[in-house]
């Protein structure tokens, strides 16, 4: 068992200045100042390339170069006026072709540049419309994006990931509000609560950032999921803001972590807490994300749903997150702070560095053995998926290398 002195705020000082040699917790503090580094971004991003009304906006990307997709998916979804938008977040290599069209924007989104499931759907989905941009910081993705000419988003290098969402999710909703995607409705509640939502994240970085602050949520928690396994169950409107939760749980704590949506696991996972035996009362902690304004039905679910679940894990294994601020962006965001501070202490309750991701790096290092090139990997996946596609697609790649190759007719 911990010692007091172990649990003490002191000791999570110490530990923060022993152990978080990347400066995860300045990334943290200072995550509020994104916003205005992302409007910047924005604004000087040219619009030219861009369709008018697209028919769908696919979002390619991985991890945590995802997230935004998925955030801003969700934030469109709620908000009247931008609720007619058809936002998706793809992740692999293979791009099915019903995703994509010539009405299709697609924004390849790759922090490093690098990620090579990014660029190999990135090269299908550039065969398939006319409308690509790259969201970036370098690396491969930046340099296919300049040798094709394809409009470039550009995010500010030295982050992890993970730690840049604020750059990526606000850069890419100021970029529609600009392109005029969004209705005159969603415009006026997203520019009402842009202010308020960076006033809020600069005021729960110093709550959450001091482990000394009373009442400070983040460390007491992170103390309770210290030997649990974080079971994070969302409502519809939070759905983005768990998959967070549990990103940031596992790539900063290095702690397990799952979850589920509701309504979806009352139709499955509520069934799936009587074995093994002994196991959820004692190994697991529920957190529970939810909205103000989620739909009656689902506030009623989720009261019954842990009161069923209460005889296999106890109520003080049960915590329940419901932010109250007036916009719907601010309670998103709220909401994921909590989460980023508390894989922060965790992490730091484990003396693991937040920053670090050794398995995945070690993962990559394995991969980087076997050569891998995402434009060869685009065409031979198309050669087997749709030959005809595949012969135009070869012969635009020639022509291009070669133009005297194939003349015009």
């Amino acid at each position: 068992m911990a010692s007091a002195r172990e649990n003490s705020p002191s000791t999570l000082r110490e530990l923060a200045a022993r152990v978080d040699h990347l400066q995860m917790h300045t990334i943290l503090v200072r995550f509020y100042k994104q916003l205005d580094t992302a409007s910047v971004a924005a604004e000087r991003v040219p619009l030219g390339a861009f369709p008018k009304a697209p028919r769908r906006i696919l979002i390619l990307g991985m991890g945590g170069s995802a997230i935004a997709g998925e955030i801003l998916r969700t934030y469109a979804a709620f908000t009247p006026g931008a609720d007619h938008l058809d936002i998706r977040v793809h992740r692999g290599y293979w791009l099915p072709p019903a995703l994509v069209d010539r009405t299709t924007l697609v924004i390849a989104s790759s922090y490093s540049g690098n990620t090579e499931e990014t660029l190999t759907s990135f090269e299908l989905a550039r065969l398939r419309t006319p409308y690509v941009a790259c969201l970036t910081s370098g690396g491969q993705l930046q340099q296919r994006c300049h040798e094709l000419g394809l409009p470039l988003i550009p995010l500010p290098g030295g982050f992890p990931p993970r730690g840049a969402l604020g750059f990526s999710f606000f850069t890419l909703l100021l970029l529609f509000l600009r392109l005029g995607y969004f209705r005159k409705a969603a415009c006026q509640l997203t520019e009402s609560a842009l202010s308020p939502t960076s006033d809020r994240l600069k005021e729960l970085a110093e709550l959450y950032g001091n482990p000394e602050a009373e009442g400070n949520p983040t460390v007491r928690l992170a103390h309770q999921l210290r030997t649990r396994v974080p079971i994070i169950y969302a409502s519809e409107r939070m759905e983005a803001v768990g998959l967070r939760w549990r990103q940031q749980l596992q790539e900063n704590a290095k702690h397990a972590a799952f979850g589920n949506v509701v309504p979806e696991m009352n139709h499955n996972e509520i069934c799936g807490w009587l074995f093994p035996a002994g196991f959820p009362r004692d190994g697991v902690h529920f957190l529970w994300l939810q909205d103000p304004e989620d739909h009656p039905r689902i506030q009623l679910r989720i009261n019954y749903t842990q009161k069923l679940l209460v005889p296999h894990v106890p109520p003080e294994s049960h915590t329940v997150f419901c932010p109250h601020e007036p916009h719907f962006l601010t309670r998103l965001f709220s909401l994921i702070a909590l989460g980023d501070w508390v894989s922060y202490w965790l992490a730091l309750l484990h003396r693991m560095e937040p920053t670090e991701v050794q398995v995945i790096d070690d993962l990559k290092r394995s991969l980087s053995h076997h050569p891998y090139s995402p434009s060869q990997a685009a065409l031979e996946l198309l050669q087997r998926q749709h030959p005809a596609a595949f012969r135009t697609a070869a012969r635009a790649q020639r022509s291009a290398r070669n133009p005297a190759a194939n003349p015009p007719s």
